[in-house]
């Protein structure tokens, strides 16, 4: 497994100066699925699809180059196919709604947002859709055993204030996973915060087999 996790290892979102918090689950996380999807005979090579793929791709471009600042966390991509067609999805994190509507409404969404306004009455072959959740601190948590990284553990966290080299502060950026083969990362609950920490989900319905 090239590049794998052979551990088991939890996500853990450091604070907005790349701080680890103190509490599992100490920052709240908004989720964005971003989705695209061929339904023409050709797929990913239909007419428009390429105009689309340009325009996602400067935006990706965009927010790797911001990140630290813009809320942006990182992303994962996944594609599907079936009978009907090709459908690709990015699952994307970020430290708030606020960061993505304000994305959302910069000028590099809104050149996209015109150019699909524009063309969606010649591209009625082509799907478009997203869906935002908001994970408050202490309702979520992660887990990963012998995985590369990915999700929530693929994102990257700039750390600020760090140590002064030659006059400046070089940029270190983290990683969020650490480990939780031990202690109060070992169980979901753990995992989920001080306020499910108690092990009552093990008293309900007994012992997990997967805390292992």
């Amino acid at each position: 497994m090239d590049g794998a996790i052979m551990q088991k290892v939890s996500a853990q979102v450091p604070d907005k100066d790349g701080k680890m918090p103190e509490e599992a689950a100490g920052e709240k996380v908004a989720i964005m699925f971003l989705g695209s999807r061929s339904n023409h005979p050709l797929g990913i090579f239909a007419p428009g699809f390429k105009g689309l793929g340009k325009h996602f791709n400067k935006m990706i471009a965009e927010l790797e180059k911001g990140a630290g600042d813009n809320g942006f966390l990182g992303a994962s991509y996944w594609l599907r196919r079936d009978s009907a067609g090709s459908e690709n999805v990015q699952v994307s994190y970020w430290r708030s709604v606020e960061d993505i509507h304000k994305f959302a409404h910069g000028p590099t969404h809104r050149e996209a947002w015109k150019w699909w306004d524009r063309m969606v009455k010649d591209l009625d072959h082509i799907g478009i859709n997203h869906e935002i959740y908001v994970a408050d601190k202490g309702n979520w948590e992660s887990i990963y055993v012998n995985f590369q990284p990915t999700m929530l553990g693929a994102t990257t966290y700039l750390k600020r204030n760090g140590k002064l080299e030659g006059g400046v502060v070089p940029d270190e950026w983290l990683s969020p996973l650490v480990d939780a083969s031990r202690g109060k990362l070992r169980t979901s609950a753990g995992r989920l915060g001080p306020k499910h920490g108690d092990g009552s989900e093990n008293e309900k319905y007994g012992p997990s087999p997967y805390e292992v």
